[in-house]
């Protein structure tokens, strides 16, 4: 039985590491964390992070509800936002006029976000978890909040006007190291803050 997400975190937390399955992002994953950050700061190295994704294989533009993304993002009413997050780690769950909505799962805490996609991951297209993999989660699924309820505080709704880059793809392989790799840039609050108020607002849920 492969490992859950939750426990692969645990292990992190006990040797100090991540465990070398957490680690397959690769060098190239690593590279776009690094020039997304540095977008964050520099507006002309916006195209690069997408030419550099595309040069060492990982698909860009095309988005497909199931499947994992990052992205740059300048949300339109930042102003009055409490907070909120430039480098959304995001599975889009529907497509709504001019955007669509997502989960980004930069709004929980590394072990809540592991709990999330271990619950969700129950969706997936195939557990081998090819390329081609999906998870089949729906709107409608989240309704109620009767389950899933980690995902009330993350479902945010994106504009595709006020996206900095192309969607970049987190292969399915490498959704482990996406979660847990330090890379939200909220704006407005720490990520502790951020990660408290989601507590609460799931917490009240269960």
């Amino acid at each position: 039985m492969a490992e859950s997400y939750l426990q692969q975190l645990k292990t992190a937390i006990e040797i100090g590491d991540v465990k070398s399955k957490t680690m397959m992002a690769g060098d190239w994953f690593r590279s776009l964390i690094m020039r997304a950050q540095a977008a964050l700061k520099k507006e002309t190295m916006f195209q690069k992070l997408v030419t550099d994704a595309a040069a060492t294989g990982a698909e860009t533009g095309r988005m497909w509800t199931g499947r994992m993304y990052f992205f740059v993002y300048n949300p339109k009413h930042r102003a009055t936002l409490p907070y909120y997050d430039m480098f959304p780690l995001v599975i889009p769950i529907k497509a709504v006029k001019g955007g669509f909505l997502g989960i980004n799962f930069h709004y929980l805490s590394p072990r809540d976000r592991a709990i999330l996609l271990d619950e969700i991951k129950g969706w997936v297209t195939d557990k081998s978890l090819k390329e081609t993999s999906r998870i089949l989660l729906t709107y409608k699924m989240m309704q109620g909040w009767n389950q899933f309820e980690r995902a009330a505080p993350c479902l945010k709704r994106y504009l595709k006007s006020h996206m900095r880059t192309q969607f970049i793809q987190v292969k399915p392989d490498e959704w482990g190291p996406a979660l847990f790799l330090p890379v939200e840039e909220f704006k407005k609050a720490t990520k502790q803050a951020v990660w408290a108020d989601s507590k609460k607002i799931y917490g009240k849920l269960m």
